[in-house]
């Protein structure tokens, strides 16, 4: 009964009151931005942060033919400015291998997206502090592959290098990671990177630190994102843009409603 209840509270979320707000939204442009957080696409291991694939591939499904998706330039860009239709901008953490076969359907479904990367990770044989917790052993991108990802369009960007917890770090320690970070992917994708836009590592409020905040325009750093969920109006916070992350235990109704801005704990 009570499952039966959130999908009939989420169907009257989707479909009666969300259509009555967007159009009082378009009216006077204040439409919002859903920017969806992903980290895998695999039939394997699914736990908190992964989607399986025939899921994201129904995801991109519905993206397509329902919503305007739009990059994550073209976000950032009209900020502050009148937007008549709500966005939606895609985006990945970490760097799994599997990253780079989702590059690839987003590429055929003509979508546009932003990975975030963690520059010491990737291209090593090393771990995710989630994979290591749970004792098994997940592959990541080679930076050949994130090079060919940016040759195809997609955005590549700031992870800090080892994945650390910012909220418990020691602040010098967490400054060298996102300036670090910043000066590898300039150094592996050199004017295609986008160094300037950070995602701080497990993107709850308490894994970062004001001080970081307060720094991040003296480290190069001009947007950075969380992952806690919550959409974004037309005049959103550069240093706490904020991210809906998706897993396997979306239904479609459910992905609609995080989208319409339900707001959704996935960790």
């Amino acid at each position: 009964m009570r499952m039966m209840g959130k999908v009939i509270f989420l169907w009257c979320y989707v479909y009666l009151w969300a259509p009555l707000r967007n159009l009082k939204r378009t009216i006077c442009g204040t439409s919002h931005t859903t920017i969806l957080v992903y980290h895998r696409v695999s039939n394997e291991s699914l736990d908190s942060i992964t989607v399986k694939i025939s899921q994201f591939q129904r995801q991109l499904d519905i993206l397509t033919r329902n919503y305007q998706v739009v990059s994550m330039d073209q976000f950032l860009s009209r900020r502050g400015l009148p937007r008549r239709k709500k966005w939606v901008v895609i985006t990945f953490d970490d760097g799994y291998f599997d990253n780079y076969a989702a590059a690839q359907m987003l590429y055929k479904a003509q979508l546009p997206c932003t990975f975030f990367v963690s520059t010491g990770i990737v291209g090593t044989s090393r771990s995710f502090p989630l994979d290591i917790r749970m004792n098994r052993k997940i592959r990541v991108l080679s930076w050949k592959q994130i090079q060919e990802m940016s040759a195809l369009g997609f955005h590549i960007a700031n992870h800090s290098v080892n994945h650390i917890d910012m909220g418990i770090t020691d602040l010098n320690v967490s400054l060298y990671e996102i300036r670090k970070a910043s000066k590898d992917l300039v150094t592996h994708l050199g004017n295609s990177a986008s160094e300037k836009w950070f995602a701080y590592p497990f993107g709850r409020q308490e894994n970062i630190t004001e001080d970081i905040k307060n720094q991040l325009n003296s480290l190069g750093i001009d947007y950075c994102f969380s992952a806690y969920g919550g959409t974004n109006p037309k005049n959103f916070d550069p240093f706490n843009i904020l991210r809906q992350g998706v897993n396997y235990g979306f239904s479609d109704l459910a992905f609609k409603s995080a989208i319409e801005g339900y707001r959704t704990r996935i960790h």
